[in-house]
């Protein structure tokens, strides 16, 4: 199974209202008996629907008028995480399985943009949060399966302030998360 945490910054709750601001994504592989970290991909996007949410922007410290500038197309974003899944994934049988922390809000921005452009979702309608799969392995609450608990939790290494909620870096955090709620032992 190739596992592909996914993580979005986005300018507000829901698209299309708001839009997606960057893509971060890690993949995650079993080895032998462990799961192992791989490649990564990152995309900053243009802004295409009007809302941005204050607070939203505040958390992703990115700027609308930079990414209207520098960032890259939507559409070029999404085909290059398509080929990035289909290159990641090739060889193996099973289908990608999307993967995120708070799974809901990603997909759900992943899966419109896609829907938007008239594109595949390389990742189809299913995908696993690791918010949930922690309730499970640990036996813990919802409220207490967040990024910082889990750090703890799961002996993993601090997460960088400078770095939280850059797209490229939660992925890849959150793909530690995963690794160690896949290896853990009972």
């Amino acid at each position: 199974m190739t596992y592909f945490c996914v993580d979005c910054e986005a300018s507000g709750p829901v698209p299309p209202l708001f839009n997606l601001l960057s893509i971060g994504a890690t993949v995650v592989r079993q080895r032998n008996d462990r799961h192992v970290l791989g490649e990564s991909f990152y995309a900053e996007l243009k802004p295409i629907f009007p809302g941005f949410d204050p607070g939203a922007m505040a958390v992703c410290g990115l700027d609308a008028e930079r990414l209207r500038r520098e960032g890259q197309e939507p559409r070029e974003a999404l085909d290059r995480l398509a080929r990035f899944v289909r290159e990641q994934n090739e060889g193996s049988s099973d289908n990608p399985c999307f993967v995120g922390h708070n799974a809901v809000f990603d997909w759900s921005h992943i899966a419109y943009y896609y829907a938007h452009f008239g594109l595949a979702n390389p990742f189809g309608y299913k995908g696993l949060d690791t918010k949930s799969l922690a309730m499970g392995r640990l036996g813990i609450s919802w409220r207490d399966t967040s990024k910082e608990n889990l750090e703890t939790l799961l002996a993993l290494p601090p997460q960088d302030p400078a770095q939280i909620h850059r797209a490229d870096y939660d992925a890849r955090y959150q793909a530690l998360i995963l690794q160690a709620l896949l290896d853990k032992r009972a």
